[in-house]
Parts: C-alpha cells; structure tokens; sequence
C-alpha cells in the first residue's frame, strides 16, 4: 500500500533563493510538514535532504536544521536500507564486480564473441546494467528494444556482432541477477524492489531532493530514483527544489511525464527561512543591474526575501565585449586570485576569507596547486572535495612490489624497491644502508644482472663479503618472499600473498613525522582493500591471476578509492567544485578553469551502443544535457552576492587547450561589469619577498626567517659560483680521453673527472658501448702480438689469408667465455657476415694496401708524462696520460698511428686523441732502436660510417693545420680546467636526453632543453 503523500516542487529564481529554499524545507515541522510550528521536535533524521556530491553534504549540512540529515544518493539508498525490520546485508562494490566477472565468463563460454573480456571492459558493463535498472528497464526488455532498434535483417557484420553483443550482455546480466539472489543479500535494485514492497517500522517521513535528474545533473538522480521516492511506504512529505532555468531546460517536462499534476510552488508558500549559518546574503560590495531574475523575483520580494546581483569583474586591457579573463594556466589562475585576495585585505568593505569560493568543474589539478600557491601566499584555505589514493605516495609504494615481480625482479626494480621510504628490509650480514643497495647496483650491472630469481641466487657467491652482502641477502630474501606472485594461482592466494608482504615489511610511521595523520590514512585504505578483494573472490569467484591480472585488479580499485584530508577548523579561501558551491552563500566566487574540454561536463561515453540505439533505452541526447548544462552555469554565475569572476587558460601543461563555449553564455546573466583595479603591491608570495627589492623578511618566522636572512647574506645569484665556476682546481695529469669528454660538456667532465661521480648503470641484454670498446681492443692487441710472435712482420697481399685465419682463430677463442647472444653479435661486427665485411678485415685490408712494411707494432701503447705543444703563446708544456691503441713502426722512419672506433669516427674540428697521441709519439719515439720516429700517417678504423678508414689528413699541408689546431685547442681547454670552468654548456643540447649527471646538472640555463 503505498501512503499518501504531498509531493511539490518548489521553483526558485536562482541559487541564493534555492539556499534559502532547502533552510526553509528543514525547518518545516508538524504534521506532513505542511508548514505549520510544532510545539515538540521531529524524530532525529525524520528528513533527509538528497544532495549530489559528499562535500555539497558537509558544506550545506552547517546552514540546515540540525535534526535533517544531508546525504547523497548512496547515502538515501543505506538511510533506508537501515529502516528495514529485517534488511539483508548490501553488497560492496568489490563483491558486485567479482560477481559481475564470473556472470561475464559465464555468458562468454556459452558464445562466440569477437573481443576479449578484460577487468575494465566488466567494469563498464556493471555500470551499463546499473543504468539501465535505474532508468527502469528490465533486461528482457533491454534485449527485446536492440532487437527492435536493429531490425529484421541481418545487412551487414556490424548488426550481426551487436546482436551477439547483446545476447552476451543479457546473459550477463541475468547470471549477475541469479547470482546476487542465491547470496541472499541485495544490490541497489533488489533494494529498491523491497523497499517498495516492505513498509518500515521507522520510516522516513519526509525527503528534500535538491538535484534535478542525471539527464540535467551526472550527479542526479534516475527515473527508478524518482519512482521510488514517490511509492516507498512511510514517505508523507517530499519537495523537490530546482532553479527556473534548470526547470526550463527540459527537467520540468520530465517531472510532469513522471508526476502528472504535481504541485508547484514558490520560496514565499515556505516557511520563511532563518539566514545560512555562514552569514548574511546581502550585497557587501558594488551593487549590479537587474539581473534576469525569473518568474519569482517578485513573489520573493513580497515575502521579504532580497537576492543581490553580483556584479561581473573583468581583466584590465580584455577585448571590450570579453566578459572573463584568459590566463596561461592553471597555476597562473590561482596566482592571480590570491594577488586579488591580498589587495581586498587592504580595503575597509573587505569581506572575510570564508565568504570567498573558489569554484572549479575537476579538483584536481586544482587542489594540489593550491597547497603551495596559497600557503605561499599567506591565505588560509579549506576544501571538501576527497583527494585520490592513487595519487598518494603509499600508493605507489605498493606499485613498485608489482612491479618487481612483473619484471622478475630485474635489477632496476629491485633496487627502487629496496631504496623505498616505505619499506624496511632486515638482513643477518648488516643494515640495508643506502651504501649498501648502491654498492648492490653496481654489483648486478657489472654482472649484467638482467632478472630472475635463480640468476640472483647464484650471484649471491659473488656477495660474500663486502658493502653490498646486506642488501644482496635482503634482495634475495624479498624475491623468494614474491616468488610465487610470478606463477598463476588463485586470486585470493596471490592478493594474500602480496598482503602479507605489505604487512611484513611497511615502515614503522612515527607520531612526529610531519605527514604521518595522511600516510596512515593512505596505509589503512590499502590494508582495508587487500584482504576485503581477497574474502571476496574466495567467496563469490576465485580465477587463477597471473601478477598482471593482479597488478590490473589492485590498481583499478586503488584508483576508485578517495580520501579526505583533515584539516584544521576555521576560515579561509573555500575550493569547491561546481556541485558542493550551490549550497552555501557566498559573497565572492571565481569560477576558474572555463576550458572546452571541462564545461560543460562531457558524458561518460557508453562503448557499447551508437547513440542511436541508446535513444531507443531511453538515453537522452546531447541537446538536452547541453541546455541543462548552459543553465547550471547560469546560475552559477549569479550565486554569489557581490562578485563574481570567470576564467579560462590556453596551456594544460604543455598542451594547447580551448576556451569553453559556455562563456559564450555569459551575456545571458545580465550581469553589470567592473574592471579590476591594478594590485597595489606586487609582493604577494614568500618568494617574492626576497627576489624584490627591497628584500623583506616579513612573510618568515622561526625557521624560516634565519632560513632567508642566510639566504640573502650569500653570493649573488649572478656570481660564476653559480654558472659553472669551481675555485683551486690544482694541475694535474688530465687522460686526453677526459680533455675531449670537457669539450662535449664542461660539466659532464667535472662530475666524472673532479666530483668523481659515477653513471648510473643501464640494464642490457648485450655488452654496453664500454665494453665492447674493451673487447675489440683485447682481439687485436691478441692478434697482432699473435701475430708478431709468429714470425711475421706486415699484413701483405701474399699473407692476407693467413691472417683472416689467425684473426677468426683469435675471435673465435675470445668469443668463447661470452653467452651465445653476445658471441653472435660480436662476431659479426668483427669477421663481417654476406652482407658487409667486418671491422677485422677493414684492419688487415688496409694494412695489406700499405706499400712500406712494418718493423715493429706498438700495442695500447701508454703516453705518460710532460709533452711540449706549439701554442699561439709559445711552446707550452702540458702533463697528459694517454694510450695509443695501435702504433706501427715502419721500415722509411715513420709510424703510423690506429685508433679504432666502434662507432662513427670523431669530427675532425674538434676531435683529440688521435692528433695528439701523434704528438705525444714523437717525443716519445726519439731515440727508439737508434732513430727519431716521425709521424707518417694516421686513421681511425670506424665501424660505422661510410668508410671503415677515415685518415686524419691527406695532404702535409693538411696535416700541419690539423695538428696545429689541436694543440692550440688543447691548451686552452687545459687552462680552461685549472681556470675551474665547468659550465653545463654541451656542445649539442640533445647530449641532456641521455646524460647521466643530469640529476646534479645545474642545466636552467642550457639552451632549449
């Protein structure tokens, strides 16, 4: 029996009259709630105001009476849930989508589909099925409307697959239905099913819905919603609230499809409201025109209720008809808000901060910008919008665990794991030091460590002793620990697998830590999720889970987790989203972030169905959600009571965005304009008050203060101890092969020559560039002294063969201690294969073509010692180490000098060693077996490029010039080192892509980088 009941809609002009509409509705006692004062009060929670969002709740439930309870649309449904005499337990979240997914695999095996069923594919069709229910539709007559919609004929592939879509679908969803009704507990439709069946002992008597529908509002209610509201037993009161324009925009034709002769009323048939808790809503600033105020401005005036037009502030120097501002970004929208809020500060009608919004459409990026803008700033703010968990460094905590078994424990991803803040590892040889998980790098990369628990097992021999053994047996001990993560098993062993890990070894949080009331929150929902995603797939369905299908299901439901952060009670800057602002009276609001990809609110995309077969269930089209959406902007600009401000931005990052076409809107207002005056001060944020002169240690206590006055006593910020400058450099002997990493990048040369700082190391599965450098120079030096040793002096014609005997022998032997992927391709790049010669036969063929024979080779000859090179200054004597890879003394008095090159040969500009090893040479060789050696020729035998020999000079005239200009450009980088120049300056801005020191790389000032 359904009770009878008053339904009204209560149709307001514009947002503060809407305010004062829900006070008003609360505050209605006795009887049906017909208006009249009851002398006792109502029963606690007797009404419940329906709002969209959590924060729209905590903002408006201050300004109502204390005996209504706010709540959102989850929250009507576990309201009423709880009014049952005997309710059945209501499904979580979790336990709807495991029941979804075995419904899904159930429905698949008894079809043939064309796509693969994936965690988020079962996800949209839970939220599919969800809709539908809530719009009404049975699944039978879901199927039977496609059917209808697609016709008799099968024309073409595209009807076939929707019609197989479809049946899977169906059967999908009646499997879910079948196995929610086995559990014996319910869902939301079950729920509402019973609720209409089932009078409550307590029920709610009355119910203030204050959105409209999800066709007007995302966050709106459905037609079942609506259904429900109007035939649950118990209900004898139940208003609905909606602005005209709202009403206008298609919802109040909804509502009389629905509700055929509802009432309608207006602010002035309520009893007359008390003012909002957060104080009065008059005007406190510069009056505005007429606004267009509706239908009801008049009636509201003649009860005594007053609305103010906010008047419209616009940027100085805007277009005349631009009626917003347009800033770069996001961060430069809040900066300019808080440059407003601390010039208001100065001015006697200032309004206090917490009569000030911020309103946005997406909190974030918002929220975090404003944390440090604003604390910058010296602006105390508040929020209620939740924050992510995902975004929380907890989170990705338990991201690097997955990661490491997904990569099998690669070296990359145990080192992040065992470097974690989050995480504590013990070990019986000593403390996990930092140290100790460095010196554990460098001991896999050097191993060529690439992955796999066997691997690391058997290098731990090789950690027996030293700094890195600690964290060798802590690494061992975690990846035996994951192991089984890496097999297939069930979904509740491997979840309680990875919670037992968690729970093993997360840090102790201690009080003190500034973060530590957040991390605990963030801990908590993670601790909470693991076990409850476990309990529920071992009840309801428990597939086998490789760590990717874990490592999906963890992050999916780590990403629908929310928190909100606490904060401390008082005033300050409100930053609400477009949702919760509609309930709580403010004088100022800044309306940021007006960009096209944001307002209005895109629908969520249904993957299933074209929009042409979603009509036909009942799914509105865009017109409609677009003329709602233009009216809540609408009203949102007149919510305020004296100004309002609008912007937009032109880069999200470094991206190009539009500006939103509702600002296009905004003339329909008929708001009055006010250009902003300019900021009396330009010293804003703490940072400012120390880049400004004068400097002010003003906005800085404790800390902080001494903090800057220490800061601002030292070096000027435009001293060449900030641009690359290092004092006392003593002389010393510099390898030439440094001297030419200084002409590459000054810096890149004094972090790994001067501070002695190591490259990070790079996992691959072949030897790096280094070592292979090593291994082609060990072939040859082998080969020749092979070679010498056998008699022979001189490559030949006649001994060519021969030699590629003695060569392919050498290779092959040293090819034997390297693993069979290495060994291939080192043996390629040295004995060549059919499609090009290899660099070993580039060495014999050259020397073979030399007409003058060899009398002696000179093997990775060392150069050590005081050289003297011709300057422009003068002859100067300069300390050099060097190694010359090849010398070859021949029979004429000369030698020639081989420097190979595994890559391209070195530019001739600017190149070094070769010229000055040839140099180095000649002093060296004087004397040598009774004769003064002179430099002949020399080359670099390249693997890459179009010529395997590339001679340093070809001509004596050549030659001069080029030995010329390396010892003068020898010099001066010698004198520009021990003058302490080291300027992150390279010589191709593209050498910061790959550099390794760019973590300690002062680059701000490096080009276009």
């Amino acid at each position: 029996m359904i009770t009878p009941r008053r339904t009204r809609l209560v149709r307001v002009a514009d947002l503060q009259t809407y305010r004062r509409a829900i006070t008003g509705l609360t505050e209605e006692t006795g009887g049906l709630g017909l208006g009249a004062q009851g002398s006792g009060p109502r029963p606690q929670a007797d009404a419940l105001v329906v709002v969209p969002t959590r924060g729209a709740a905590r903002l408006l439930q201050r300004n109502v009476s204390a005996d209504a309870d706010v709540v959102t649309r989850d929250e009507l449904y576990d309201r009423l849930h709880s009014r049952l005499a005997d309710p059945p337990r209501r499904l979580t979240a979790l336990e709807r989508d495991v029941m979804a997914q075995a419904a899904a695999r159930a429905s698949a095996a008894r079809g043939e589909l064309s796509f693969r069923l994936r965690p988020g594919l079962i996800a949209e069709m839970l939220r599919f099925y969800d809709q539908l229910r809530r719009q009404s539709q049975q699944v039978k007559r879901f199927e039977q409307l496609i059917e209808e919609a697609l016709g008799a004929d099968d024309v073409d592939r595209a009807t076939q697959r929707m019609r197989v879509q479809t049946r899977f679908l169906a059967g999908a969803f009646r499997d879910y239905e079948r196995r929610v009704a086995e559990s014996g507990q319910c869902d939301e439709h079950t729920l509402r099913e019973r609720l209409i069946a089932e009078a409550s002992a307590d029920p709610i008597r009355r119910v203030i819905v204050t959105m409209p529908d999800w066709i007007a509002d995302a966050e709106g209610l459905y037609q079942a919603d609506f259904d429900l509201l109007t035939r649950i037993p118990g209900v004898e009161s139940l208003d609905i609230v909606a602005t005209e324009r709202v009403l206008a925009s298609g919802f109040h034709e909804r509502l009389h499809t629905w509700w055929p002769g509802l009432d309608e009323i207006g602010i002035g048939d309520i009893a007359r409201p008390r003012p909002c808790a957060t104080g009065d809503t008059g005007a406190t600033g510069d009056k505005g025109a007429t606004g267009d105020t509706g239908a009801t401005d008049d009636t509201d005036v003649a009860h005594g209720f007053s609305r103010a037009i906010p008047v419209l502030i616009t940027q100085p120097g805007a277009v005349p008809d631009q009626l917003w501002w347009t800033l770069r970004d996001r961060e430069e929208e809040l900066i300019a808000i808080a440059r407003q809020l601390k010039a208001d500060r100065r001015h006697s009608d200032a309004v206090p901060l917490d009569r000030t919004a911020i309103v946005y459409k997406n909190p974030l990026p918002y929220l975090y910008a404003a944390v440090e803008i604003f604390r910058s700033a010296g602006i105390p703010y508040q929020m209620s919008d939740a924050l992510p968990l995902a975004a929380e460094p907890t989170s990705a905590a338990l991201d690097l665990i997955i990661d490491a078994v997904s990569s099998r424990f690669s070296r990359a991803t145990l080192i992040a794991l065992l470097r974690s803040p989050h995480f504590v590892f013990a070990s019986e040889s000593g403390d996990v030091t930092r140290e100790s998980v460095s010196a554990l790098d460098r001991a896999l990369s050097a191993a060529r460590y690439l992955g796999e628990l066997d691997r690391l097992e058997r290098l731990t021999a090789d950690c027996a002793t030293g700094a890195s053994r600690p964290a060798m047996d802590a690494a061992v001990a975690l990846a035996r620990a994951l192991a089984p993560l890496t097999e297939s098993h069930p979904a509740s062993t491997q979840l309680a697998c990875l919670q037992a890990f968690w729970s093993m070894h997360a840090r102790p949080i201690a009080d003190d830590e500034p973060f530590a009331p957040r991390e605990r929150r963030a801990r908590a929902a993670i601790v909470d999720m693991l076990p409850s995603l476990a309990a529920v797939h071992a009840a309801h369905d428990d597939p086998d889970w490789t760590i990717d299908e874990l490592g999906i299901a963890v992050r999916r439901w780590i990403e629908d987790q929310t928190f909100v952060p606490e904060q401390e009670q008082g005033s300050g800057v409100h930053l609400l989203d477009d949702q919760a602002v509609r309930y709580s009276d403010f004088d100022d609001v800044a309306i940021v972030g007006v960009v096209d990809q944001d307002w209005p609110e895109r629908p969520r995309r249904n993957i299933f169905y074209p929009p042409a077969l979603l009509k036909s269930l009942g799914w509105p089209s865009e017109k409609d959600r677009r003329a709602a959406g233009d009216a809540r902007f609408l009203d949102l600009l007149t919510s305020a009571s004296r100004r309002t401000l609008v912007s937009t931005f032109t880069l999200d990052e470094d991206a190009i965005v539009l500006r939103s076409m509702q600002l296009d809107e905004i003339p329909r207002a008929r708001l009055s304009t006010k250009v902003r005056a300019p900021f009396e001060d330009a010293r804003v944020f703490a940072d400012e008050a120390l880049s400004l002169d004068p400097i002010t240690f003003d906005p800085f206590q404790g800390d902080a203060r001494a903090w800057a006055e220490i800061r601002t006593s030292r070096t000027p910020a435009d001293a060449p101890d900030f641009h690359g400058v290092v004092r006392d450099i003593p002389p010393r002997p510099w390898s030439v092969s440094a001297i030419e990493t200084y002409l590459d990048c000054p810096f890149k040369f004094f972090a790994q020559h001067v501070l002695k700082i190591e490259e990070e190391p790079e996992d691959q599965e072949v030897m790096d560039p280094r070592r292979q450098g090593q291994f082609v120079h060990d072939v040859f030096e082998r080969f020749f002294a092979a070679w010498q040793s056998a008699g022979h002096r001189a490559v030949t014609p006649k001994n060519l063969d021969a030699a590629r005997e003695m060569f392919t022998a050498i290779v092959d032997r040293a090819l034997e201690r390297l693993p069979m992927a290495e060994a291939g391709l080192e043996r390629t790049r040295l004995l060549g294969s059919s499609a090009a010669a290899g660099l070993g036969e580039a060495v014999l063929r050259m020397e073979a073509e030399r007409p003058i024979a060899v009398v002696e080779r000179l093997l990775e000859h060392k150069l050590i010692g005081d050289f003297t090179f011709a300057t422009a200054e003068g002859p100067r004597t300069i300390a050099l180490r060097g190694k010359a890879d090849r010398l070859d003394l021949l029979e004429d008095g000369t030698f020639r000098l081989i420097d190979y090159k595994l890559g391209w040969p070195p530019q001739r500009g600017r190149a070094l060693q070769l010229p000055i090893y040839s140099l180095c040479a000649e002093q060296r060789l004087v004397g040598h077996k009774g004769k003064n050696w002179r430099l002949g020729e020399a080359a670099y035998l390249a693997f890459k490029g179009q010529k395997r020999v590339v001679p340093l000079f070809s001509t004596p005239a050549d030659r001069a010039k080029v030995l010329a200009e390396a010892q003068q450009r020898l010099a001066d980088t010698v004198d520009a080192i021990e003058r302490g120049e080291f300027p992150p300056t390279p010589d191709d801005v593209w050498r910061c892509e790959t550099c390794s020191f760019a973590p300690v790389c002062r680059k701000d000032y490096v080009g276009d980088v």
